[in-house]
């Protein structure tokens, strides 16, 4: 389902609970309008939030079948959704999902396909199980939309270069209309959401990304320690003095299985 990148529990639930990730998963929600009595399936269900908040709304007479390539978050989904007996979770493969054809009557699927080569297959297996009439929503993040300032404009783009070296399939959402259409989902409907902070603050989505994402440029030998030590450090003083810019476009794709 992706190469050997691995997040912590701890460090994605950080992440969901930034304001603007909020908003992102109500934005989800809002184009999925969901009914009790529906079946869904999340794939790369993650921490469970969005799994949790699905199961909400399809009630005890529907279900929701999370699934996650690592075992870790299939427990920590597990454990959000406890007291929700609609949920059920596993580990499970986008390219391989085990599931009968046309069995779902949505199915989401949050930042997974960046970390998947091949993204085609993916998408065919969630039309696959995708009842007639369903919809199928995919979230993924276009990293060259990113707009912010830094002194360090080289060792920014450089950062940014390294992660798109990283996984197998980046930069997805100029491509995911056409390969949803040849999958044969139609009437898709395309949200950019963007991720804005102006303030350098731990609990924004961004500050936690952008460690992430020096650390790694990092440890692929893109840049050294103390050049990303300095990258932080500076965006930090931007903080600081009131200059703190961060914008990244996500996008947003829901259409209608045949």
């Amino acid at each position: 389902m992706s190469q050997s990148i691995h997040y912590s529990p701890s460090s994605l639930n950080h992440a969901y609970a930034a304001p603007e990730i909020v908003h992102q998963r109500q934005r989800t929600l809002d184009s999925i309008n969901l009914s009790l009595g529906q079946s869904v399936l999340d794939v790369g269900c993650g921490t469970g939030f969005l799994t949790a908040s699905m199961a909400e709304l399809v009630g005890k007479s529907g279900a929701v079948c999370a699934i996650d390539k690592e075992n870790d978050m299939v427990s920590a989904t597990k454990d959000r959704c406890k007291s929700l007996t609609q949920v059920s979770s596993s580990t499970g493969d986008v390219t391989q999902l085990s599931f009968p054809d046309n069995h779902f009557d949505v199915v989401t699927c949050t930042q997974v396909l960046l970390y998947v080569e091949e993204v085609e297959k993916a998408i065919n297996e969630m039309q696959r199980v995708l009842k007639p009439g369903g919809k199928l929503a995919i979230l993924e993040t276009d990293w060259r939309t990113t707009v912010m300032y830094s002194r360090y404009p080289e060792t920014t783009e450089t950062i940014y270069r390294a992660w798109d070296n990283t996984v197998p399939s980046p930069n997805l959402p100029v491509r995911l209309n056409k390969l949803m259409t040849d999958a044969g989902i139609t009437d898709i409907n395309i949200e950019a959401i963007p991720l804005v902070n102006t303030s350098f603050d731990p609990m924004n989505f961004s500050v936690s990304s952008l460690n992430w994402l020096s650390g790694n440029a990092y440890k692929k030998g893109a840049i050294t320690k103390e050049e990303s030590q300095k990258w932080r450090e500076d965006l930090a003083s931007l903080g600081d003095t009131g200059e703190y810019f961060f914008c990244v476009n996500r996008f947003l794709f829901v259409g209608v299985g045949e």
